[in-house]
């Protein structure tokens, strides 16, 4: 077979000479280091040995062997330090390659590095730590990017680690020089998460040493930590163990690392790393021999074929043992195939990581490529998704809010439900706090499409990520409030319904940093590559508006109390009862079917119209006669704040109030 064959020759051909072995990419010891590659139908392969990254020119040479469909080379001494890529000849084409399975890579991630892994681990490493959630659904997980976190000058980070991985691990940080305003670390121990997800912290394609902001969304390395977040980029163990120090930092703080993977497309085309070991495999094509653009980045990546999905799985294995990441967040996960999701679940829970949560975006940015047997991993197959795979659910994102691609468009919480600029009625977001796992919820019978999801561990429940419009912005823009991002009560108090709602729905949650305090970006909807200014957190943001953080906090508190909002069963589900009101007026009780709580029953009555509201509390349990008030339009958390007798109670506007009946 020759690398020029037709693609529908080539493919199977590459298919049928897959390599089962788990050892591709560089074994490295002290005495020896062992190269492997797969690219079977290249004619000749090589290592190229530089001693720097910058070289022009290798110090050697060294052809491999081809066995098993895996080119080989061992070198018998210590290569630390020296830096490698591979060349391949297929057919006339000569091509050079970082390593797909590169550990560790120099600066700008060109060139593949051979390091002491061992050497790149923090003290106490072995002895590293975190006591994961039990089910997705008792995670609260805060989206952040690194250098959104550590830039405000307002923090005393110190300049050394502003915008880099150890600013994480800073402590006593403080906000204008005032003690009892904490930021970074010690604002994230007391607040209630107990998931930070980092935005893209894989390599990705950049000048590492440019202040230039970007997301991440640029896959290069998949298996080595960016080098812009390092101290020193230029240097391997740097980023390595650097990263390692963040991520052991959050654990002492038993707070978890999930990862935001982009496995779904590379950066570059042609030139990418898989194009040039392997020519056109590692990606989907058109019936021309195009490439599909799912992505709408150029490419989109073929997990469906073998050594793809090994790949995805090995690096995903490589990252929780090498660096014990707690989870994974899969970015266009509707581009991956079913098969590869669950298989990646399954291997994780076969090794004993079972406690490793798994979440992606079950949707794609163009077209679908994955045809039958496959299937894509998106909403629209996840009965096929194996448990322990959640996906964002946007109808709940939207139908509390308004559209995210309708700036203007209003939805629960700006009272728009029914009104003619709003597609959303109180169906859409009560079949969302359901998880989308109910038809019938009391009084109101939902419409079949609304229940997709088996149980609410297969939901992520959110109101706002790095994407779109912050929550505080989209409030703005769709309340006639001009351009003015400066504290608006009004605002403010929606931002607590939405809390309100937030943390007594099903499913794990999910919420963007500093969604807390009313974060904005001035409006910017797509903030990839605008400046910090315009992206990082402003922590003295989060003391102009403590009332709405501690509402979060108290609203966490709150759902950290009584398990049944935390249920990954349908046992809740089941049992949470509707009443049947107006647009814009929601009611609903919650009874403890577990018996665990304190509480016999929880309620929630939310107004977001413009007129007081009288409402009749509504149970297939028996009802209390007397509730104590743990949220109102002022404060939320686990004392009380008074008490209410019966169950016709009324409701001012704008208000929402979380009621227990204790036991």
């Amino acid at each position: 077979m020759k690398a020029n064959e037709p693609l529908e020759k080539r493919i199977p051909y590459l298919e049928d000479h897959m390599y089962t072995g788990t050892d591709l990419g560089l074994t490295y010891s002290t005495q020896n280091s062992l190269f492997k590659v797969w690219s079977p139908l290249a004619k000749k392969a090589w290592v190229n040995l530089y001693d720097t990254n910058e070289s022009d020119k290798p110090l050697k040479k060294m052809e491999m062997t081809l066995d098993e469909n895996v080119w080989s080379l061992t070198v018998d001494e210590n290569l630390e330090g020296f830096f490698y890529t591979y060349s391949f000849l297929h057919d006339s084409t000569k091509t050079e390659s970082a390593d797909i399975y590169s550990k560790a890579v120099g600066l700008n991630g060109n060139r593949s590095a051979i390091v002491d892994l061992a050497k790149t681990n923090p003290s106490n490493w072995s002895d590293d730590f975190f006591t994961p959630a039990e089910k997705i659904t008792d995670a609260v997980i805060w989206e952040v990017h690194v250098e959104d976190f550590s830039s405000d000058p307002q923090a005393s980070f110190s300049s050394d680690n502003r915008g880099k991985y150890l600013a994480f691990a800073e402590e006593g940080v403080i906000v204008n020089d005032e003690t009892d305003q904490p930021a970074g670390l010690d604002y994230l121990a007391e607040s209630g998460i107990n998931y930070v997800h980092l935005i893209p912290v894989f390599d990705f394609e950049n000048n590492e040493l440019s202040p230039a902001y970007n997301w991440g969304y640029d896959p290069k390395n998949y298996m080595v930590p960016e080098g812009k977040y390092a101290s020193k980029p230029e240097d391997p163990v740097s980023r390595i163990k650097e990263f390692k120090e963040m991520i052991a930092a959050l654990h002492r703080k038993n707070i978890g690392v999930v990862m935001d993977v982009v496995y779904n497309h590379t950066f570059f085309s042609e030139t990418s790393h898989f194009q040039l070991n392997v020519p056109d495999y590692y990606y989907r094509q058109n019936s021309d021999g195009s490439w599909t653009n799912g992505s709408g980045c150029g490419n989109e990546t073929a997990s469906e074929r073998k050594m793809m999905r090994k790949y995805i799985i090995e690096s995903i294995l490589y990252w929780v043992e090498e660096y014990h990441i707690d989870g994974f967040r899969f970015d266009l996960m509707g581009l991956h195939d079913v098969n590869t999701m669950n298989l990646l679940r399954e291997t994780l829970n076969e090794k004993g990581y079972e406690h490793v949560i798994l979440y992606g975006e079950p949707w794609n940015a163009g077209s679908v490529a994955i045809f039958e047997p496959n299937k894509p991993a998106d909403k629209f197959h996840i009965g096929d998704l194996t448990d322990g795979i959640a996906i964002f659910n946007d109808e709940f994102r939207d139908a509390i809010k308004g559209s995210v691609f309708e700036k203007d468009a209003g939805g629960f919480l700006q009272g728009a439900n029914g009104q003619d600029h709003s597609p959303y009625s109180n169906n859409d977001l009560i079949a969302s706090i359901l998880a989308n796992t109910q038809i019938d919820a009391g009084r109101f019978h939902l419409p079949d499409e609304k229940k997709w999801a088996r149980h609410p561990g297969q939901v992520i429940t959110y109101s706002s990520a790095h994407d779109n419009l912050t929550l505080y912005d989209k409030l703005v823009a769709s309340s006639n409030k001009g351009d003015n991002y400066e504290r608006d009560i009004e605002l403010i108090q929606m931002n607590k319904i939405n809390a309100a709602i937030l943390f007594t729905s099903l499913g794990g949650l999910f919420f963007m940093a500093g969604e807390e305090w009313g974060r904005t970006k001035f409006g910017d909807d797509n903030s990839f590559k605008s400046s910090i200014d315009i992206n990082q957190l402003d922590w003295g943001r989060a003391y102009e508006n403590k009332d709405l953080v501690n509402y979060y906090r108290g609203m966490m508190a709150i759902r950290h109390a009584y398990a049944p909002l935390r249920d990954n069963t349908n046992e809740t589900g089941d049992a949470i009862y509707f009443s049947q009101l107006r647009e814009n007026v929601l009611a609903y009780t919650i009874p403890d079917t577990s018996g665990d709580s304190d509480w016999s029953m929880m309620a929630v009555i939310v107004n977001t119209s413009q007129h007081t509201e009288r409402v009749e509390l509504k149970s297939s349990y028996p009802l209390p006669k007397e509730w104590m008030i743990l949220a109102n339009r002022h404060a939320a958390g686990l004392s009380s704040l008074g008490t209410v007798l019966g169950n016709s109670l009324l409701i001012n506007p704008r208000e929402a109030l979380v009621l227990v009946a204790p036991k």
